[in-house]
Order: C-alpha cells, then sequence, then structure tokens
C-alpha cells in the first residue's frame, strides 16, 4: 500500500498506546453523536428476497470493533466500509481487552452474496506488527483522520477526511481535540486488495466548513452535504457539489447553493441555503428508486438522543420534509436486558446496496465509561438492523 500526502500541513495523526488510545475513544463517541419507531429488525440477516445478508462486524483476524461504518458498492456483491477509531490486536488475540492499540480508523471489504452468509476482511497499516498504525495514516500522533463519506468513479474512490488534532495546551482535558479541517483521499486503484491501494492525500477546506457527512452522485454533478459551523447551535447543512471530472482537485470547482436556489462559486457565503436546519456531522443521503424518493437518515434531537430521525424528498438537494421518528435504540430503554445508563447509540447510516425495499441501516453503541467498552463486546461496533421505508 503506498499513500502520498500532497501539501502536508504542519499537523499529523495516529495512534498512541493502547490505554491512553481508549481514553481518548470518549471524545470520538461525544463528537459524533451531534447526531425513530422499530418497525422490523433483523441483524446480521436479510428481511425479504430483495434484501441481502449484510456483515455482523464479529472480532476476526486482530479487529475488535470500531464505529463510523460507511459503505460504498464495489460491483459483484462487495463494499468498502470506513470505519472510524478501531480496537486492533494480534491475529490470535481473542478478545478486545487484548488489543495492541486503537488506530484512529480502519476499513474493510465485505462479500455478501445473496442467499449465503457476509466475510469481511478488515485493513490497516502496520498489520499485526507491536506498533499498527491507521489506514489513512498521518505519519504522528499529534493530528489523525476520521472518514466521512465517499464517492466510487470506475476504479477510483474519493474519500472526505475529517483532520483532528490535539487542541494545544489540553493536558487532560477531557475534550482536548479540535476539527483542523478536511482532506481528500483519492485511492486509484479501489478494485484490488486495501493493503496494494495507492492513496493520495491533500488539502480540502479549513477549520469552519466539513464536506462530506453525505455525498452523492447526481447527473453530471458530485454533491457533498456539508457542515457549516457555527456558535452555539447556529450550525446547519448546506450543500456542494463538483463536476465529475472535476473531483481530483474538488476545491477548485466548488460551487455552493445559495438560499435563491441557484449555484454560486466558492465556499458558503452567507446566503448559502440551510438545506436542514442542524449541525450533522455524520448522516445517510441515498436514492430509494421503489418510492421515488431521497431519504436523509438523521440523529435526533439533543445529546445523547434514544433516537433516529428520517426527511425525504423529491430532489438530492431538497427541500426536505420535517424530521419523523424512524427508529429508537433499544439498547437506551430502561426496559431493554442489560440496560445501563452509561450506554449510548449513534453512528447512523444507511446501506441501499444491501436492500432495494426497505432501510438497511448500521449504528454503534458506546459507553461513558471507557471500561465498560473494553469489557463488553456488544459495545462499539456497528450493528445491523433492516426497516420498513417511510410511508
Amino acid at each position: 500500500m503506498r499513500i502520498d500526502t500532497v501539501k502536508p500541513t504542519d499537523v499529523e495523526s495516529d495512534t498512541e498506546p493502547a490505554m491512553k488510545k481508549s481514553a481518548n475513544l470518549l471524545l470520538l463517541f461525544v463528537f459524533f453523536s451531534s447526531f425513530g419507531l422499530l418497525s422490523e429488525k433483523t441483524w446480521g440477516c436479510g428481511g425479504d428476497n430483495q434484501t441481502v445478508a449484510m456483515p455482523d462486524f464479529r472480532d476476526a483476524d486482530g479487529w475488535f470493533g470500531a464505529d463510523d461504518a460507511y459503505s460504498i458498492p464495489l460491483g459483484d456483491d462487495k463494499s468498502v466500509w470506513l470505519f472510524g477509531d478501531a480496537f486492533v490486536g494480534d491475529r490470535e488475540a481473542k478478545l478486545r481487552s487484548e488489543n495492541k492499540a486503537m488506530v484512529r480508523n480502519s476499513v474493510g471489504i465485505s462479500t455478501c452474496h445473496p442467499g449465503s452468509a457476509c466475510t469481511i476482511q478488515y485493513f490497516w497499516q502496520k498489520q499485526y506488527t507491536p506498533k499498527p498504525r491507521s489506514f489513512f495514516d498521518t505519519g504522528t500522533d499529534d493530528l489523525w483522520y476520521w472518514p466521512l463519506d465517499a464517492f466510487r468513479d470506475g476504479k477510483k474512490l474519493y474519500v472526505s477526511l475529517l483532520a483532528v488534532r490535539n487542541k494545544p495546551n489540553a493536558g487532560s482535558e477531557a475534550f482536548g481535540f479540535e476539527i483542523a479541517g478536511t482532506k481528500l483521499a483519492i485511492v486509484s486503484n479501489v478494485l484490488d486488495s486495501p493493503d496494494r491501494w495507492h492513496v493520495k492525500v491533500s488539502d480540502l477546506t479549513g477549520e469552519g466548513i466539513w464536506p462530506g457527512p453525505a455525498i452523492i452522485a447526481d447527473g453530471k454533478y458530485v454533491l457533498w452535504y456539508t457542515q457549516v459551523v457555527a456558535a452555539g447551535d447556529r450550525g446547519f447543512m448546506t450543500v456542494l457539489r463538483v463536476p465529475k471530472n472535476k473531483m481530483s482537485k474538488p476545491s477548485a470547482s466548488w460551487e455552493y447553493l445559495k438560499s435563491d436556489g441557484t449555484w454560486s462559486k466558492g465556499l458558503p457565503g452567507r446566503d448559502a441555503v440551510h438545506v436542514i436546519d442542524q449541525a450533522i456531522s455524520e448522516m445517510s443521503v441515498r436514492y430509494h428508486p421503489s418510492i421515488h424518493k431521497w431519504i436523509a437518515i438523521v440523529p435526533g434531537p439533543g445529546f445523547p438522543t434514544p433516537e433516529v430521525d428520517v426527511r425525504t424528498a423529491d430532489s438530492a438537494i431538497g427541500p426536505w420534509s420535517p424530521a419523523s421518528k424512524l427508529f429508537e435504540f433499544p439498547e437506551m430503554k430502561k426496559d431493554y436486558p442489560g440496560f445501563d445508563k452509561d450506554t449510548f447509540c449513534y453512528a447512523t447510516k444507511e446501506h441501499t446496496e444491501f436492500s432495494e425495499s426497505k432501510i438497511a441501516l448500521t449504528y454503534a453503541c458506546n459507553s461513558m465509561v471507557v471500561a465498560k467498552v473494553i469489557a463488553n463486546d456488544d459495545l462499539y461496533r456497528p450493528r445491523p438492523v433492516i426497516l420498513d421505508l417511510p410511508h
């Protein structure tokens, strides 16, 4: 595998020793949770003849759980999965407590043929060595990448990466990190095994604008749902677009959607449309031909929130319907077997390659107490669920 960094910055990332890294786990939990009723649920299996089995994300070959979990179909019943912080260890290790480190990101390749169980293989750098590293590695522990959504065009994969750095003079501060901006990782040979990928990483945006919580193709353009950061609760989602043939350097071709419905060159200005009046760091926007609607999967209000909301639209850029409850996390209900007040759930994503007539969703559950995350193997891994489409 080869990773080239274009225009390197003075801050870059990765893995610390396991227990120090585990303490930092809560930073990711709370950050990504700035994110409805269960109609049907199946774990790791299909719900109808148009639903393909999803991976169950059990421990395998030294991978002991992660969150985030964006997926991009590769064809031939394969998908690439992009994970955030992941517990990793030796191939022979059997328990999460035997992890060697938490790398800041990892990837997986699933193969899920209709009518049979899924397989998934996980990848990170310096796998099974004394000092494993993140898959998208910066070569330093001072800055790291958390993957957002991605877009595939043939053999190329374009991945938005949130660049996160240690906050200066934070010491033992619980939230001793800050967002440094975003990067673009271009994989030139995504159909090969990830350990043979050629990856180029370049600058995308600065600190206040985060494109990539959802990335979708729309005609000759690629649309980037973008979080605009603002003080208090004034952040919102807007939309950037780039011609497909300009994706190798989107920063030179950005256009943003204005409130009057027209497009303007550059990054969002004060006249940018608020497509969703909610700041969302991870979400899904996907098209469902069976109902001729776009569906946005978004977090419910507040944090921690026990619900997942859904919005629908006739167009990829809205206008979006008001949010309605799609799903409630059973793990956060007091009548759930094994309920723990410290458990919270987040990181909801839709994976349309696994179902044509349902919502194939994953989410993760974690704990405010790091020791519980280490001890409870049911925590901190994507959990698949199949839900009915909204009517």
